[in-house]
């Protein structure tokens, strides 16, 4: 899809809700504990940090009750694709702005980059790689881009009105490329070809992440949930 027609549905999305979409549990999770908590603590002085897919509320509006001292931080910005999630955002202590960031991420270089879900909303495998190179770019020697993304296993299954297609591991929903679902090695190569060192790599198996909207109750055939530290080299 390309990225007019992916916004325009993004936007047509957004405009149907009747409140701003929640912060994920398992996002909060992630960034609330060890290592990644600890890890952040140091860069809070150390350079800009952005949420890429932020939605119509980033997660960093959780400030001190996600990491302390987040509060005072000026720096943080929020970025997604679609413009009517960012004219729903809150605009508190957050910077929100419209920006396609598979090509372009504003305002950096960056000390930390997380990625809110977003990684895995492309659409296919040179996509993913041009867009960690992007990444690469925006952020500063040293700094960090962390997240989840969807991953795939044995008993995967999905609802009755998607379609995986398993040669290029991109689901759809009718002729629509939803997202791509990659095995724990499929994104373990494209860190390590985009020139990041891993610093943390861990399969969540206990951890369903649901691929479409239509639902908000995870089933045992949804992909897991693969949570990654990468570090920018010097």
């Amino acid at each position: 899809m390309d990225p007019t027609s992916k916004k325009n549905l993004l936007d047509e999305q957004y405009r149907s809700l009747t409140e701003r979409v929640g912060v994920a549990p398992s996002l909060y999770s992630f960034l609330k504990n060890s290592p990644l908590n600890e890890w952040l603590s140091p860069l809070l002085t150390d350079g800009p940090w952005c949420e890429l897919g932020c939605g119509n509320q980033s997660i960093f509006e959780e400030g001190d009750q996600l990491l302390s001292g987040l509060s005072l931080k000026k720096d943080i910005f929020g970025f997604d694709l679609s413009s009517v999630a960012i004219e729903q955002a809150p605009h508190s202590i957050i910077n929100y702005e419209q920006a396609d960031c598979s090509h372009l991420i504003p305002k950096g270089p960056f000390s930390f980059i997380l990625d809110g879900h977003f990684l895995h909303c492309l659409s296919s495998m040179p996509e993913v790689f041009q867009t960690l190179g992007v990444i690469s770019n925006a952020l500063l020697p040293g700094g960090l881009y962390a997240g989840e993304v969807m991953t795939s296993h044995k008993s995967l299954s999905f609802d009755h009105d998607l379609f995986f297609d398993h040669q290029n591991s991109v689901l759809y929903q009718e002729d629509r490329p939803l997202r791509i679902i990659l095995e724990a090695r499929e994104w373990e190569g494209l860190f390590n070809d985009a020139g990041f060192e891993i610093a943390f790599f861990l399969c969540q198996a206990s951890i369903k992440m649901i691929p479409c909207r239509d639902r908000t109750q995870a089933m045992s055939g949804d992909p897991e949930c693969l949570r990654f530290i990468l570090r920018k080299l010097q």
